[in-house]
């Protein structure tokens, strides 16, 4: 019985002992950095469950259904201070949405910070190994395989793009009738980056397209959107382990993407690319394809899916969720619609050159405060690899520095950067952008990130996006909201977009107004005091 009863204490008091030590290295490890860096404690979160933090993770997946996740964090950031501290099962949080800490974490001392192994295992089935996913030699080699795609002479070539627009043009109704656009601006771009990773359109514009282009969209959006919940869930991701659902949905995105790598690994298997160099025949001569590319590197069919699938996502969704948000708030905004085809017109017959996409200062002043408003994603997790420190965010009034263990997570909130009214003003909520005037933003407006992880395909997006609505506002000369809810509703998956979709409706242009806009070229923007 003295046996059986030692057993089982000796483990119990080791366990007791070794949490003991943790606590008292932490505070003691804690103690030096206080005295020579003045580090505080941030300020925590009141759980009502103070050992699992269920009961925040509840109040969120509520908000998330209800389309106001980014709203919660905001109204948590105004009752605790721009940085404070939850607990998520096991695991320490620190949610900033200070702009000193987004740098620090992304710039400044970018080596002590690395990816959320959480959102990594949640994904992982999905997405498997990718530049987003890694760190360290993984990352730089991921990175360094797709810099070329994002070359100045690949985004300057924006003559593709206009065969693409033509197809969507096609499919917009022509009497004022109401119109979800957000569906076909994610048919436009799937469309355009297919074509541009793969070299082969999936042409889900065209009514008669060879792909089931339908069901490779559902089974995508069903994709991001498991990764989404499993990720939120954080430890408690296993109540999904038999969702069926989700696995069928990915193993229909892999198929369509395990398709285009096999036929690059062909094309560019040694012995063909010997016979093309001795035939001296190219089929595309000056054209980049980034999966060829990346399959003359990476000859492993599963590695080379995760890769190409890493670029794939924001291709696909970053580009198609700004343009659509765009046409969301700039519905509700019709003079700035009138603004805007005023200044696309007043170009004339110039051909929209990467040159004059990037001169069109107030499509870029829309689009800036259209990402504002609504990015494409609200958070970015990191992971503490070694003891670290945040600039700000400690004590009381939240101006002390912060001592950041190893292994703590760090949430940078863009969305509550974006929103931080000591920035922005009282008017923050306000689609206005017209703010943008003589505004050059520096780490108070960060959607692509920055530092060494800056998303590369910053600039390929916004003179995608600028391209776009230079001919929608040329095509139509008005644009009314068709949806009885005013406000924009999330729908939260690896992205925020819509939830509702952008209903609207485009009325054309008579044939006098699509011309060369001559004699627009002198109207006064007197509604926002922009100039031509």
């Amino acid at each position: 019985m003295t046996y059986i009863l030692a057993s089982i204490l000796w483990p119990a008091f080791l366990l007791v002992c070794l949490f003991i030590y943790q606590k008292w290295s932490a505070y003691t490890t804690f103690r030096a950095a206080a005295i020579q860096h003045g580090c505080q404690r941030p300020r925590k979160y009141p759980h009502l469950d103070p050992i699992w933090g269920y009961d925040l993770y509840r109040e969120r997946a509520e908000a998330t259904q209800r389309g106001q996740l980014m709203k919660l964090y905001m109204r948590h950031f105004d009752l605790y201070g721009k940085t404070f501290e939850e607990r998520f099962f096991d695991t320490r949080i620190i949610n900033t949405m200070e702009a000193a800490n987004i740098q620090q974490a992304t710039a400044l001392s970018f080596r002590d910070w690395g990816k959320s192994s959480s959102r990594n295992a949640s994904s992982s089935p999905f997405l498997g190994r990718g530049i987003f996913s890694e760190d360290g030699t993984f990352w730089k080699y991921s990175r360094d395989l797709i810099k070329p795609l994002f070359a100045r002479s690949e985004i300057s070539d924006v003559d593709s793009l206009g065969f693409f627009v033509d197809r969507l043009f096609a499919l917009i109704p022509r009497d004022g009738a109401t119109i979800d656009i957000q569906p076909l601006i994610h048919k436009l771009f799937l469309d355009i980056s297919t074509d541009f990773l793969f070299g082969t359109s999936m042409d889900s514009l065209l009514p008669d397209t060879p792909f089931n282009s339908l069901e490779f969209i559902t089974a995508f959006n069903e994709s991001l959107a498991g990764a989404g919940r499993r990720r939120r869930a954080g430890m408690l991701r296993f109540r999904y382990m038999f969702d069926k659902k989700w696995k069928v949905a990915y193993g229909k995105v892999h198929a369509f993407i395990d398709n285009h790598v096999i036929r690059a690994l062909e094309e560019t298997a040694p012995e063909n690319l010997s016979n093309v160099s001795k035939s001296g025949k190219h089929t595309s001569p000056h054209r980049y394809v980034l999966l060829h590319e990346m399959a003359k590197e990476i000859r492993d069919p599963i590695k080379l899916r995760f890769q190409i699938l890493h670029v794939f996502l924001p291709a696909r969704d970053t580009t198609s969720i700004a343009v659509g948000n765009a046409l969301f708030h700039l519905a509700r905004n019709p003079k700035v619609w009138t603004d805007l085809r005023s200044s696309a017109l007043s170009l004339g017959s110039q051909p929209l050159t990467f040159e004059v996409l990037k001169s069109l200062v107030l499509f870029k002043h829309v689009l800036f405060e259209t990402i504002r408003l609504q990015g494409p994603s609200g958070r970015v997790l990191r992971t503490a690899l070694h003891d670290t420190i945040l600039p700000v965010g400690g004590g009381p009034d939240g101006q002390s520095p912060v001592f950041v263990e190893q292994g703590v997570i760090v949430a940078l909130h863009l969305w509550g950067l974006h929103h931080d009214r000591d920035i922005w003003g009282d008017d923050v909520d306000e689609f206005k952008p017209q703010r943008w005037v003589g505004k050059r933003p520096m780490w108070e407006f960060v959607p692509f990130l920055g530092g060494p992880r800056i998303c590369p395909a910053q600039q390929q997006v916004l003179t995608q996006a600028v391209y776009v609505l230079v001919r929608l506002v040329r095509e139509f000369s008005g644009i009314e909201n068709r949806d009885p809810t005013q406000e924009y509703v999330e729908l939260t998956k690896t992205t925020v977009e819509s939830r509702n979709g952008v209903k609207i409706a485009l009325f054309p242009a008579s044939s006098d107004e699509q011309g060369t806009g001559q004699g627009h070229r002198s109207r006064c923007l007197s509604e926002y005091k922009w100039k031509c």
